[in-house]
């Protein structure tokens, strides 16, 4: 499968996803690429000074009529309260990673070579019985009532070669989701499996839907339904997923009025789990910038916690590795600034021989610390399966 250097695949398995109809979307040969790193940001290369990228976005998109597609990083928080971690992220991804396209080439999904990709050794940089112990730390804190609830992650490190179309298309067949993302340049490349609405722009009105609360599949029928209905009735995860729902709530009133839940308790069905999801829309005030939208609402409540401020402190304590773009958003952004942003969860980052695959589980005062592990390897099921290690016991 030849493309040119710089490619962005976007696929949406509905008419729920990035535009608004079921299908493969290529974007290659693009305008203008943008990068944001710390102190520095890139346009085509050029360093510039702005200290708001994204007004500069949003301009480019307005005065061009392109689309722009591609992720703000979970990190980029770093920016918008001018702090500076202790932490390095490692993986050394931008802050922001945006292309700017005349338009996209609706393509079949079809797989045209079968190069295969080979792991040779896995690492995780946080052991079980570690993240255990994170936990119970995180349930310390929700004692003391510093949150009601907080999401932990860790990553997976896999060493070996990658071929990012095949893993891709194989995740398409694996677990086809609404906002699924390749993006292939010289540097990295980033996949992203996500299923979960971040921020979706309409005219004035503005939507999320946040996901809380999973249940593993096991392949039989009358067990998964059985499983469906306790995640469906489950005070935990309903419990859970009201605490985020009203954090979006309450983001979502910083920048529209007539907020209001669509949805409540919503259980949608994937190859591997259930997952629980409610959606909250409202009316946008008038004369907000994308960038004042993201300042506002930045980065996603389902994957921080409750109250965000705190949880993402604590996260920052008590996580091995800086998430990156894990965590943050990926983003098609249509030339007359609609825009839909997914919540970066299920991703595998790309660089040189290395894979890096993120995961994550929410807690509340009532987890169980062993069920929050073996959660998070569930969610990495579809990706370790799609890159060719279904049989890693782990």
């Amino acid at each position: 499968m030849l493309y040119n250097i710089f490619m962005i695949f976007l696929y949406s398995n509905s008419s729920d996803g990035w535009l608004g109809k079921q299908g493969l979307f290529l974007f290659n040969k693009p305008v203008f690429t943008l990068k944001v790193y710390k102190n520095r940001t890139y346009l085509n290369g050029r360093l510039i000074k702005t200290k708001k990228p994204l007004k500069l976005t949003e301009s480019i998109v307005k005065k061009k009529k392109l689309f722009a597609v591609g992720f703000i990083s979970y990190d980029y928080n770093d920016f918008i309260l001018s702090k500076k971690s202790p932490k390095k992220d490692d993986t050394n991804f931008p802050l922001i990673y945006l292309e700017f396209h005349k338009n996209y080439i609706e393509v079949e999904k079809k797989l045209k070579d079968s190069f295969t990709s080979k792991a040779q050794k896995v690492i995780f940089n946080t052991t079980k019985d570690d993240f255990i112990k994170k936990v119970n730390t995180a349930k310390k804190y929700i004692e003391s009532g510093d949150f009601y609830q907080i999401n932990l992650s860790h990553r997976i490190d896999i060493n070996g070669y990658f071929n990012k179309d095949t893993i891709f298309f194989n995740l398409i067949n694996i677990q086809p989701t609404d906002y699924m993302m390749l993006i292939k340049n010289p540097e990295f490349s980033l996949i992203s499996a996500s299923m979960e609405l971040f921020l979706e722009k309409n005219g004035n009105l503005i939507k999320t839907k946040p996901i809380k609360g999973t249940v593993k599949k096991t392949g039989n029928p009358e067990l998964d339904e059985k499983l469906k209905e306790e995640l469906k009735t489950s005070q935990k995860e309903k419990a859970e997923n009201l605490m985020i729902t009203d954090l979006m709530r309450n983001d979502l009133g910083k920048i529209a009025n007539n907020i209001k839940v669509d949805k409540l308790f919503e259980i949608t069905q994937y190859s591997t789990l259930y997952q629980m999801s409610s959606t909250v829309s409202g009316i946008l005030k008038e004369g907000l910038s994308i960038d004042r939208i993201i300042e506002s609402t930045f980065p996603p409540g389902s994957v921080t916690g409750a109250p965000k401020k705190r949880a993402m402190e604590v996260i920052e304590e008590l996580e091995d590795k800086r998430r990156s773009v894990y965590c943050g958003a990926t983003v098609l952004i249509k030339p007359n600034l609609n825009f839909v942003m997914s919540v970066a969860i299920r991703q595998i980052l790309f660089k040189k021989d290395k894979a890096y695959i993120y995961v994550g589980s929410g807690i509340v005062s009532d987890s169980t610390p062993e069920k929050e592990w073996e959660e998070t390897l569930l969610k990495a099921k579809a990706n370790l399966k799609a890159i060719g290690l279904e049989s890693l016991k782990v």
